[in-house]
């Protein structure tokens, strides 16, 4: 049995060759699936792990307990892939000769080779310490010199505590705040307050409370095994709490970003793989059928011959079984083979793909399947009578129950199809959503491959009736069905999986550039250290006097669902970006909107000034005194006061030396009305002059200029304002203590906002203190930064009336794509301290590299390969008419037919089937992108939901939906996959007409 077994494959080898191929093909695209999925994981984790904040990647702990006295060191704990950072910190005063400085004294375990040195060395012995530069310069300190520490005035007293006299050894350059060696800890990397590094033993010499550390720092090889980790993480904390130390971490939302994207990655990419297999599965199918078909009468004379049915069976299946079985191993090693050449192209860091026992799985389940595919294609032929076997001419059988339950099988999963598009589509993206496309594919294609018979042959008959041979030849070849119909759903289904994906990698990049360009807000965005707003505006605007490339923005802190974001909107247009996310308003109107009427200011500059102040109608018992604050163009503060005025007209001389070499802004006037009966006084505050006598603001500008008051209420009443001949007029009345500040203010009395969502008529700052009218002045679909529950405010008038004392909130300097070079040292010389930097084109290429970009590669390559699969399909048929030329157009050169025309007939009809599949695929692309375009994962964050619909859930500002409908460039990789499908057409076409011409010559 065995010989006769081997006999048989070697006299159909060409079949045995395709059957192994096709299943090896199919075995390597069931192992791709979760070797790829492997080694994507790993570049996501190491993808999400470069990308987190500093607070996502350290655990932080601290132990402030006396412990100078204990030199030696607690119990660390180790986690595997972890560093383990051990330091020490205390507070005091270095004094250096020149000046001295609050400071912080650190010591942290391989210190020496994170700080870049600039001058000398790093500090290893007792008393030894390293400056900042610019600290170094401050207190006059020069290398090899003696600096002293003392402990801080604001501490109590502390036993032991003397003046630690220490050698200055080195001198390092400011810590970049984004490393997680120095775990974003204020005292190691803070600008204002500067950090002295030195030794573990000169902390111990200063016999002071030191605050110890310990910091976990994680590195990409610590998430290998996410179960290992969190019960290591778990130990290390319970460790820490046992002796003493507090630990703090946003490690958490790092671990729930990876399991999210390994989430996302497991359900599409496997899913992925599934078409790929069933897609080989059915050219398997059409080629055993096409195989058994040849050797039909040698089944109908082993019938005839009286072997039993089980034997003909054993052999038939055995033939099949043995090429697929042999196609394990060879199948396996191909799929490992193409998903490391793919992992080392599109996946960040090219990572190692390793076997493991999960791919081995899916390989033997699609080789089950292959051999599945293998016996189900030779049931037809195994179950018809001897007669039929024997037949030369085969009867046409009617197509009646076959093609119902086709017809029913594809009208199930067209509604699968749109089951699952419909019902998870809105709610969640990715997983058994993504096979949508190719249950409605199949759908279609197998009704469509039944439906297209009919017109096919009335056409094929119309074209001979008017001679027109090749026309109607190929037309009957379309409709002649045998194999073509299986032709026709296998291009169906790949054509629908292919411009679905082209569609959808397309959508979801467009998509990222927005999110990065909306997000981000500018081509390049500085972080700059705390300062007020009006020194951030100065800066920028002297370091871009045209203000072409660079613009200053800041947060505003409002109790508000909407975050505010203001920016210097004279410069809207010129720096931010503007993607067709936001919508029609274009940014030189949104900046007209913000900033309907220009800022204007009350400035004076001497280093004397004298006030003409005229007090009534002032109580006996009362006292009254003035306050000015005033400002410069810096961010220089300054309060001059005068403590007693005198009733009637009188001129004060205030000193106001922070005015002396560059103007000062008129910010505040305040009233201190001391009283132990009625709050009652009528105070005029007329011009302000110098020393001699030249007025610096006059008493018409103070009484035309516009004053905005504070918040009212009956337990805080405020004064009465407004002009008068002699000035400024402020008058109180009242009982209740009145809150006597005066802001000049020439904003609308509104702010004027563009916004996005909703925006209530009144904004609360600074806890709810600050009540802020709003209004809205134009609508966008998303806004900078904050997307869609945002609003935008001009910066100048945001700090009118909601920063008028402290630093501006998270200031940054935006800049436009052709900045200068030197823009930074320009920005710097200025007086901003850079801290960081952004970038659009950084954040969109974060975004296509994490979990769904590279599903989304995975999707597209598997569709990529379905054209392989199609075009094996079509040499496979060609194969298949070896031996048969009576069954093919052959058989009409010995009724005249030239050869010519049969071969024409003979590609046209290839032809015809290959438009035919692709123009029904398209159509089933198009319909699974109407229906099914929601199921895509497009942000590791959460999906999205198309235009018109609601995101279910907690708002996400920064998810811009993909547009509707890709670009028209997706139409040429499509087109490639046609001519490449032509292509395959004529040399199928070849193939046949070399062996049929042979056989009948």
């Amino acid at each position: 049995m065995t010989a006769l077994l081997w006999a048989m494959v070697r006299a159909r080898r060409g079949l045995a060759v395709i059957t192994l191929v096709l299943t090896a093909a199919a075995a390597a695209a069931a192992a791709a699936g979760p070797l790829y999925q492997q080694a994507a994981t790993r570049s996501l984790q190491e993808v999400e792990v470069s990308a987190a904040t500093v607070a996502e990647r350290v655990v932080s702990a601290q132990n402030s307990e006396p412990q100078w006295r204990d030199q030696t060191p607690s119990s660390l704990p180790y986690v595997p892939g972890f560093q383990t950072v051990e330091g020490r910190v205390l507070d005091g005063v270095a004094s250096g000769e020149l000046d001295r400085t609050q400071a912080f004294v650190a010591w942290r375990s391989g210190m020496c080779e994170h700080l870049v040195i600039v001058k000398g060395r790093c500090a290893t012995g007792e008393r030894e310490v390293v400056l900042r530069t610019d600290t170094a310069d401050r207190i006059g300190v020069q290398l090899g010199r003696d600096m002293e520490l003392t402990p801080p005035a604001t501490t109590g007293p502390d036993d032991g505590a003397q003046p630690l006299r220490l050698t200055v050894v080195g001198f390092y350059q400011r810590p970049a705040g984004d490393d997680p060696y120095w775990a974003d800890r204020e005292p190691l990397v803070g600008q204002r307050i500067p950090a002295v590094f030195a030794t573990e033993r000169t902390l111990a010499a200063a016999r002071r409370d030191t605050v110890r550390t310990v910091d976990l720092i994680a590195t990409p090889a610590a998430f290998a095994d996410m179960d290992t980790l969190r019960a290591e993480l778990e130990d290390a904390e319970a460790e820490l709490e046992a002796g003493g130390y507090n630990a703090d971490s946003d490690l958490p939302e790092l671990l729930k970003r990876l399991d999210e994207g390994t989430a996302q990655l497991g359900s599409s990419l496997l899913l992925a793989a599934v078409p790929l297999v069933l897609l080989c599965w059915l050219v398997l199918f059409i080629a055993v059928a096409g195989g058994v078909e040849q050797r039909r009468g040698e089944l109908g004379l082993t019938a005839l011959r009286g072997v039993p049915a089980r034997t003909r069976w054993w052999l038939a299946t055995a033939e099949t079984a043995l090429p697929v079985l042999i196609a394990i191993v060879p199948g396996y090693l191909i799929g490992y083979a193409v998903t490391t050449a793919l992992a080392l192209t599109v996946l960040p860091g090219a990572p190692l793909v390793e076997p493991e026992v999960t791919s081995v799985v899916y390989t033997a389940v699609a080789v089950l399947g292959a051999l599945a595919a293998g016996m189900l294609a030779q049931v037809r032929a195994l179950t018809t009578p001897v007669l039929g076997l024997l037949r030369r001419a085969r009867v046409r059988r009617r197509r009646g129950l076959v093609g119902g339950i086709e017809a029913m099988v594809g009208a199930l999963a067209l509604v699968a199809g749109y089951q699952v598009a419909v019902f998870d589509g809105d709610s969640a993206s990715g997983g058994i959503a993504l096979l949508a496309p190719l249950c409605i594919g199949l759908g279609l294609g197998l009704v469509a491959a039944r439906l297209i018979g009919l017109p096919a042959e009335r056409l094929g008959r119309r074209a001979l009736r008017k001679g027109r041979l090749r026309t109607g030849l190929a037309a009957l070849t379309l409709a002649r069905g045998g194999g073509t119909h299986w032709i026709v759903v296998l291009l169906t289904v790949v054509f629908g999986l292919l411009g679905f994906a082209l569609a959808a990698g397309d959508t979801a990049g467009q998509a990222w550039e927005q999110r990065a360009e909306v997000q981000i807000g500018a081509d390049r965005v500085l972080s700059v250290a705390p300062l007020p707003a009006t020194s951030l505006v100065s800066a920028v605007r002297a370091a871009d006097p045209q203000g072409r490339y660079a613009m200053a923005t800041m947060k505003m802190n409002v109790n508000s669902e909407t975050a505010l974001l203001a920016v210097d909107s004279s410069r809207l247009a010129a720096v931010a970006l503007w993607p067709q996310a936001y919508g029609t308003l274009r940014p030189e109107e949104a900046a007209r909107l913000l900033k309907p009427a220009p800022v204007t200011s009350l400035e004076l500059q001497a280093a004397e000034v004298d006030v003409t102040v005229t007090l009534d109608a002032l109580d006996a018992d009362a006292t009254v005194g003035l306050t000015l604050r005033l400002a410069t163009a810096q961010g220089r503060q300054s309060q001059v006061r005068v403590d007693r005025l005198q009733p009637g007209t009188h001129q004060y001389r205030v000193k106001t030396e922070v005015c002396a070499q560059a103007p000062c802004r008129l910010k505040q006037v305040s009233i201190d009305h001391f009283t132990r009966g009625r709050y009652r006084f009528d105070l005029t505050v007329g011009d302000l002059r110098d020393p001699s006598g030249r007025v610096l603001v006059a008493a018409a500008a103070l009484a035309g200029h516009h004053w905005r008051l504070p918040e009212t209420s009956a337990a805080r009443p405020v004064p009465e304002v407004g002009p008068a001949p002699a000035g400024l007029r402020i008058r109180v009345d009242t009982t209740v203590t009145p809150d006597l500040r005066v802001f000049p203010d020439t904003a609308p009395e509104r702010l004027p906002m563009v916004a996005a969502g909703r925006l209530p008529d009144v904004l609360l700052g600074y806890g709810g203190t600050v009540r802020l009218p709003v209004e809205r002045a134009g609508t966008m679909n998303l806004v900078p930064r904050h997307g869609a529950q945002g609003a935008l405010v001009d910066l100048e008038y945001a700090d009118m009336r909601l920063n008028q004392e402290g630093d501006a909130p998270d200031p940054e300097v935006w800049l436009a794509a052709d900045a200068p070079a030197d823009i930074v040292s320009r920005l710097e010389a200025n007086g901003l301290n850079v801290l960081s930097e952004r970038t659009a084109e950084g954040r969109w290429q974060l975004y296509r590299e994490q979990a769904p970009a590279l599903a989304l590669w995975f999707l597209a390559a598997a569709a990529f390969t379905g054209v392989a699969f199609a075009a094996g399909g079509l040499l496979v048929t060609a194969v298949l008419e070896r031996g048969h030329p009576d069954e093919g157009l052959a058989v009409l050169r010995g009724q005249g037919v030239r050869g010519r025309v049969l071969r024409g007939a003979a590609l046209g009809g290839r032809f015809a089937i290959v438009l035919t599949g692709t123009v029904i695929g398209l159509l089933a692309a198009a319909g699974s992108w109407v229906l099914a375009r929601g199921v895509v994962p497009v942000y590791a964050d959460g999906g999205f939901a198309p235009t018109g619909t609601r995101l279910p859930g907690v708002a996400r500002p920064f998810l811009v939906p993909p547009p509707d409908l890709p670009s028209p460039m997706i139409a040429l990789p499509i087109a490639v996959a046609v001519l490449v499908l032509l292509t395959t057409c004529l040399l199928a076409t070849r193939v046949a007409a070399r062996v049929n011409e042979g056989a009948t010559s």
